[in-house]
């Protein structure tokens, strides 16, 4: 299911630009606070699961869109339809994903996220946030709170633009 097109956005004037690119520029600063530390608890859970970085990704597109048929994890993931085939078929051996028969196009095959697979994009999601925690902990608490009141306004101009990238219960 597509959702609903939005009438296109009036091109931004470029001062909207400059402070998207200062902005950007931030985030980039601040990822590298916190990405030595994220993409440790990364390596560990690709090893502990002898995983790839696309069935890593292949099993975020799962959790954020599932369920979807190969073709369309193909496209998520910018795989080669047999590439995603049998990325899928791997997942399915580890019991991280189970496929079933679309109903409404009998020869197709949905891929979903078994609980098994949901555990491991949840334990990547706990290492990010405390890769977080670990990082801020040592601030003032008062900066702590104006940066959260400050990227929750930029969040709830943007998931509604982006519904899949909303956390999920």
């Amino acid at each position: 299911m597509t959702p609903p097109e939005r009438p296109p956005l009036p091109p931004p004037s470029p001062e909207h630009v400059e402070a998207a690119q200062r902005l950007g520029l931030t985030m980039k600063r601040l990822h590298r606070h916190i990405s030595s530390r994220v993409m440790r608890g990364m390596q560990d859970e690709l090893q502990g699961h002898d995983l790839s970085f696309s069935q890593v990704t292949a099993l975020h597109q799962l959790r954020a869109y599932a369920p979807l048929t190969v073709t369309q994890l193909s496209e998520r993931t910018r795989l080669s339809l047999p590439a995603a085939s049998h990325l899928v078929e791997r997942l399915v051996k580890r019991g991280l994903a189970a496929r079933q028969e679309n109903p409404e196009n009998r020869r197709e095959k949905l891929v979903d996220l078994t609980d098994a697979g949901r555990s491991v994009v949840n334990r990547m999601d706990t290492e990010f946030v405390g890769a977080y925690i670990t990082t801020f902990t040592g601030l003032n608490l008062q900066t702590i709170l104006a940066a959260e009141q400050h990227l929750q306004a930029l969040l709830d101009e943007l998931e509604p633009l982006s519904p899949h990238c909303q956390e999920q219960a």
